[in-house]
């Protein structure tokens, strides 16, 4: 991992684009990218991010224990690419038709080690680890490297809400105090799967 961080270094920060960075991350074989030394203490069973790089990219490892998922949410503000290092990873995307209040599914993929991950800007994604037993682990890249949640929007798929996220959401979830939502949308749309 440490020659993957040397080498998005030396990017100039005004020249990245989602092609650049493909280029750039498609050098390296994440089969056998060393990223053990930046989990020592780790906890595996539970969800952890490690920050590893902040600018031009910012990156991090996320380790999933079995099981865990992130709600559906929206990238808004951001794009980038996801590493898996270890384990599967399962990500359903969707589309928001806002003027028919319609979400449609599209099949969930699975992502196995050393596969690499788009995430477009704005994207409608789903992601999670399967394994009832094993953990995860995935590096995330994402420009521009101000990373936060402020306009984010976070869909539950079962009782068919709707939020946005503000500038205090500490990540996506349901669970947040009330002020960290500007707002909360109720019977916000219908679900169709389109397989």
């Amino acid at each position: 991992m440490k020659k993957v961080l040397e080498k998005l270094k030396t990017l100039k920060t005004d020249q990245i684009d989602p092609n650049i960075l493909k280029t750039t991350l498609s050098r390296f074989d994440f089969s056998r990218v060393d990223y053990l030394g930046y989990l020592e203490g780790v906890d595996l069973e539970k969800y952890n991010r490690i920050f590893l790089m902040e600018s031009p990219i910012k990156v991090f490892l996320n380790v999933w224990p079995a099981q865990h998922q992130l709600t559906a949410h929206q990238h808004n503000n951001f794009w980038g690419y996801i590493a898996v290092l270890k384990g599967l990873l399962t990500e359903t995307s969707f589309v928001f038709d806002a003027d028919d209040a319609q979400l449609s599914c599209h099949p969930p993929k699975s992502y196995r080690k050393g596969e690499v991950v788009f995430e477009p800007l704005n994207v409608i994604h789903h992601l999670q680890n399967p394994s009832p037993s094993k953990p995860l682990v995935t590096a995330h890249f994402y420009h521009p490297p101000v990373y936060n949640y402020d306009g984010v929007m976070i869909f539950d798929i079962k009782n068919k809400r709707i939020a946005e996220l503000n500038e205090k959401a500490p990540g996506v979830s349901w669970e947040h105090p009330a002020d960290n939502y500007y707002r909360v949308e109720e019977d916000a749309f219908s679900v169709v799967n389109l397989w």
